[in-house]
């Protein structure tokens, strides 16, 4: 199997990694300031934060976990395992 370069122009596969990296950013800040408004309006603080906190942790970590596992079964299904008797001299 040949891999095929990606089809996509420059500018939309950057705009596809800045919407990821952007999104796992998100995970791990936006449940530590919901936490911390809690905190605020419940006069729990710490607790609220400390939880949004790890709450955001775990997600972000799952996320990036799951991107990793992911492009690491895309590239091997681009990649055709290498045979016996493979040889890398172009076709004339």
């Amino acid at each position: 199997m040949i891999q095929k370069p990606d089809e996509r122009s420059a500018v939309s596969i950057g705009l596809d990694w800045g919407t990821r990296v952007t999104t796992i950013g998100l995970e791990f800040a936006l449940p530590t300031f919901l936490g911390f408004g809690l905190d605020r309006w419940w006069k729990t603080i710490p607790w609220m934060t400390l939880a949004g906190a790890f709450l955001g942790l775990a997600a972000g970590m799952t996320h990036v976990i799951r991107l990793g596992l992911n492009l690491q079964k895309d590239a091997g299904r681009q990649r055709a395992p290498r045979q016996a008797g493979d040889r890398d001299v172009p076709l004339q």
